[in-house]
């Protein structure tokens, strides 16, 4: 019935498949060995109270046996769609994932003191984490003659999310404090609402502490307390791995002339820019200046905008100013024109002169441009403060001969 009314459609597959994985990598040698040591604040008085000559020192565990230690059980569920249509002019594959992982090992941190671990060195480890992953990843392509062009348009994407179903960890009058229900890695910091533009305004603020001036950043009040500390820092923008990674490209051909052009890009990812390459004489005399930094940062009766790129200038440090905020989280998504080719095939008749098989002259270039909102440094570099060597622009010429 498909092959007669739907002739245009060549190729049409559903796919599902379901299956249990498990992950022995627990970061840790024979966690079901205990261990003892001293611990002289365990110790215990005979005799005369407070007299160090009547206190005596004995054994304690050092390390408490995990038993029972379990591999992570991941749970993979993927549901897929293959088509090709129009004579293979249009073909593609579709994929959704789903893995839910339970039996994540992780450190006992916050285990009540009453069970006497509180002087454990190395905490106990259980598999008590759990994490739920889904998305989507999926190509696409498409073949058309142009006249004497042949035309080839691919594509492809991932998109992912994840969401910690299990957490050890202590609860909070804030959820928002919690990793519980939130991303893996998800950035959190102060919402930062500009720049204190003069004393009045920081007296009748919440308190940041003690020593702030005019330029520097205030922070919003989350839970209305009066106070910004740690109990005001939320999820802010993506996390720190890219949750979308994406491509694209194009190749063309035509007597003997070849053309390919690839693009690729990740976006929905996060960053805190921080250290001595993006605050200004942190490290005193020592370290370089961002030329970013010329003339956009605060500065008493030059440029005294609340709303300035930098805030005031600090010698030797400022620890309002250097928390991590919205005012230093950057958007670090990107895309990259990462390869272009062109090249041409010579016709076998001049070759078969020289007794050739065939030849080809190209000239290709890598890394040649890329599209970011974040201008620092190259945003696929994946670091906070621009400490790694950037990616080569390279531009090559060769020829290949056969024989």
């Amino acid at each position: 019935i498909i092959k007669k009314h739907l002739k245009w459609l060549n190729m049409f597959k559903l796919r599902y498949s379901y299956g249990k994985v498990g992950n022995d990598n627990v970061g840790t040698r024979f966690p079901y060995v205990e261990k003892f040591g001293t611990w002289d604040e365990d110790g215990y008085y005979y005799g005369d109270i407070g007299t160090s000559n009547y206190y005596y020192t004995g054994l304690t565990y050092s390390r408490i046996a995990s038993n029972s230690i379990t591999w992570e059980v991941a749970k993979k569920h993927d549901l897929g769609l293959d088509f090709s249509m129009f004579n293979d002019k249009f073909s593609g594959s579709i994929d959704y994932f789903h893995e839910q992982r339970n039996g994540i090992y992780m450190v006992r941190s916050y285990l009540p003191q009453i069970i006497g671990l509180n002087h454990i060195t190395t905490k106990p480890y259980a598999n008590v984490g759990s994490v739920l992953s889904e998305g989507f990843d999926g190509n696409i392509a498409y073949k058309q003659k142009v006249g004497e062009v042949d035309l080839t348009v691919r594509a492809n994407m991932t998109y992912s999310k994840n969401e910690i179903k299990e957490y050890d960890e202590e609860n909070s009058r804030y959820p928002y404090k919690m990793k519980y229900g939130f991303r893996v890695d998800q950035a959190r910091g102060l919402i930062a609402e500009g720049l204190f533009k003069d004393y009045e305004e920081i007296r009748n603020r919440p308190s940041q502490g003690s020593g702030i001036m005019p330029g520097d950043i205030k922070y919003k009040d989350v839970n209305g307390d009066g106070v910004i500390n740690g109990d005001d820092e939320v999820p802010i923008g993506a996390t720190t791995r890219p949750n979308l990674i994406y491509g694209f490209g194009v190749s063309a051909q035509w007597k003997g002339f070849d053309i390919n052009v690839h693009f690729q890009g990740a976006g929905k990812s996060s960053f805190f820019i921080d250290g001595f390459t993006v605050y200004p004489f942190q490290e005193k005399s020592w370290g370089n200046i961002l030329t970013d930094v010329v003339g956009n940062y605060w500065s008493l009766g030059i440029n005294e905008d609340p709303n300035a790129k930098y805030p005031r200038l600090s010698y030797g440090g400022n620890s309002n100013n250097y928390r991590a905020s919205t005012w230093w989280k950057k958007d670090m998504s990107f895309l990259r024109l990462k390869t272009v080719e062109i090249g041409y095939t010579f016709p076998k008749k001049w070759m078969e002169k020289i007794y050739s098989k065939g030849a080809r002259v190209f000239v290709s270039g890598n890394n040649l441009l890329c599209f970011s909102p974040f201008k620092l440094w190259d945003p696929e570099l994946g670091t906070n403060n621009g400490l790694k060597y950037p990616m080569n622009r390279s531009i090559l010429f060769g020829i290949d001969i056969n024989f």
